[in-house]
């Protein structure tokens, strides 16, 4: 679409600016579906074997029968032999309109694959794009690309953006035997030389420069697309760029377009400014290959290309695999690695090393087979995280790292270390109470009890109670181990298949009640171990649990069980779900 571009431009005045609000105004569309067919235009290679070719083009109007181009079948044709002639990996789009056109279009591209930030698999997508505007997206080949994940970015500053903010897309790509993640950008920035949208798009420069410099302060990130204004100075009259902050900080980013507003490039039809730039972080420009980028005057190649297709022209860049700062993904554990030994409860630092990885997760097993996740997703690049040391004895420990978007990209400790637990009497806490059963058996209520002592002890003729009586007596020769649970079920039909730490009541009924009861634990002597009366808050929902929190806490409080897990209860088992 036309934009208002700078005071350099020949035309300015009443219709100048009459016909340029399109690109900030969605509008309601019809559908004229593209035609596959032969090339209607042939457009020279610029894509090579050897580089990873990235390209970036607004498609004026894309799909849209009420504004752009006239004949849609034309230009969704011109689109086709443009993009596949050209033969970049990797294509940043602004201005489609229609999905379906989108789709047609996508379908007749061999070898690519893509997605508009409106689709599904893009979080909030849908909640900032809809059916009618205008909106960014990405094309990518799939035989050298795969997708790690995709999400609208600076949603804060959605109106700063003119309502489009940014598409942010991961891609593992795989070029000449090299495999590196990459972060790629797409955006469309505000239009119009007026000093408010100015404003708007310094704001944005500003939000996109923080963000980049938080998340990915060592990764190779390219942001690409319309711009609406230039790096050199603005086309704000009297105004600096917008993006000057980026210009500025050149140890940390560059723009390789920057080069072509130097030398006079224009990137539109109409005007004379450079305003569809490609900016990289320094670990990007690293890669890049020497006087690379270009505006394609594709025009040469298309008849009638302002009218058929777009006021923008393709702008490129290349780029070397394995080149700057990024290498095949890789995580490394440096401690605990083997032979430490470390008090249970303690707070100790998990350190590791990693290459071209945004995030990690982290997790621990106590028996070398069962992992607990410690958390899903932390940064990398501190390449440390404080771990509190579970309290449970033994000799089997490891840590395990591993990509967060990728599973294969992992490494555990060399060898196992130690948790050492000093040695504490047996204490019997009541850890998680069933009273409210799923459906309606009452077999499946149940209590269980953990030992969080150090030492086993004998349970047997303890007994459970709820405040109507006596409610089951656990057996001669009932031993509960240090660190383990047991639980008692309403009826032996309600033990989960598999269950080994489970038993029925003696009496074949619990009779917990759902609006408020008691829960009575005494030994054998009468003398009370453990007890809590609970309210209809914490029984009042089918199949949902009351559990101690923090889990296995001997003063720890009562809480429902989905507010500490994702599973609605754990007889047996951890609030997690890993055994004891």
């Amino acid at each position: 679409m036309a934009h208002i571009r700078s005071f350099r431009a020949v035309l300015l005045g009443g219709l100048f600016s009459l016909g340029l609000g399109a690109c900030d105004t969605p509008m309601a569309t019809g559908r004229i579906a593209p035609e596959g067919g032969p090339l209607l235009a042939t457009v020279p290679a610029k894509g090579t074997a050897l580089t990873l070719d990235v390209a970036s083009w607004n498609i004026e109007w894309f799909g849209s029968t009420t504004n752009g181009p006239a004949n849609e079948t034309l230009q969704a044709s011109n689109s086709r032999d443009i993009i596949g002639g050209t033969d970049a990996d990797i294509w940043g789009v602004a201005e489609i309109v229609d999905q379906a056109a989108w789709n047609s279009l996508e379908s007749q591209l061999t070898g690519y694959t893509g997605f508009l930030a409106s689709e599904s698999h893009v979080t909030s997508g849908s909640t900032y794009y809809g059916s009618t505007e205008q909106k960014v997206g990405i094309l990518y080949k799939s035989s050298i690309a795969t997708l790690l994940g995709a999400k609208i970015i600076l949603t804060a500053y959605d109106a700063d953006f003119a309502g489009r903010p940014p598409l942010e897309v991961k891609l593992r790509v795989t070029l000449n035997g090299v495999t590196e993640d990459i972060v790629v950008i797409v955006l469309h920035a505000k239009a119009f030389n007026d000093d408010a949208s100015w404003q708007k798009r310094l704001n944005a420069g500003n939000a996109l420069k923080s963000y980049l410099d938080t998340t990915y302060p060592t990764q190779k990130v390219i942001v690409v697309g319309d711009w609406n204004d230039d790096v050199d100075t603005s086309i704000t009259a009297g105004k600096p760029s917008p993006y000057q902050n980026f210009v500025d900080d050149a140890a940390d980013y560059a723009f390789p377009t920057r080069a072509l507003s130097l030398a006079g490039s224009s990137s539109t039809v109409s005007y004379s400014d450079m305003i569809d730039h490609h900016l990289n972080t320094n670990e990007f420009t690293a890669a890049y290959v020497s006087s690379s980028a270009e505006v394609y005057r594709v025009d040469t190649y298309v008849a009638d290309y302002a009218n058929t297709t777009s006021d923008h022209y393709p702008v490129l860049s290349r780029y070397t695999m394995g080149g700057g700062g990024g290498t095949t993904p890789s995580v490394t554990v440096t401690a605990p690695n083997g032979g430490e030994s470390y008090a249970g409860g303690s707070s100790q630092n998990i350190t590791w090393t990693a290459a071209n990885v945004s995030n990690v997760k982290l997790e621990y097993t106590l028996n070398g087979s069962a992992w607990t996740t410690i958390t899903s997703s932390t940064a990398a690049s501190p390449g440390s995280y404080t771990w509190t040391v579970p309290n449970t004895a033994t000799t089997a420990a490891k840590v395990r790292v591993t990509d967060a978007s990728s599973a294969t990209v992992t490494d555990a400790s060399n060898a196992a270390f130690t948790i050492t637990v000093p040695t504490t009497p047996a204490q019997v806490i009541l850890n998680e109470i069933l009273a409210n059963e799923s459906g309606s058996n009452v077999a499946g209520e149940f209590v269980e009890l953990v030992n969080v002592g150090g030492t086993s002890i004998s349970i047997a003729g303890w007994t459970i109670s709820d405040a109507g009586g006596l409610r089951h007596t656990f057996a001669a020769g009932t031993t509960l181990a240090a660190g383990k649970a047991i639980v008692v079920y309403g009826a032996s039909s309600g033990i989960p298949a598999g269950s080994t730490n489970a038993v029925g009541a003696s009496t074949a009924q619990l009779n917990l009640a759902n609006g408020g009861d008691s829960v009575i634990l005494k030994d054998g002597s009468g003398v009370t171990k453990a007890s809590y009366t609970y309210h209809s808050s914490l029984s009042g929902t089918d199949g949902v649990s009351m559990n101690r929190n923090p889990d296995t806490s001997a003063t720890g409080s009562w809480v429902l069980h989905t507010s500490i897990s994702t599973l609605q209860s754990s007889g047996g088992k951890r609030a997690n779900g890993t055994a004891f």
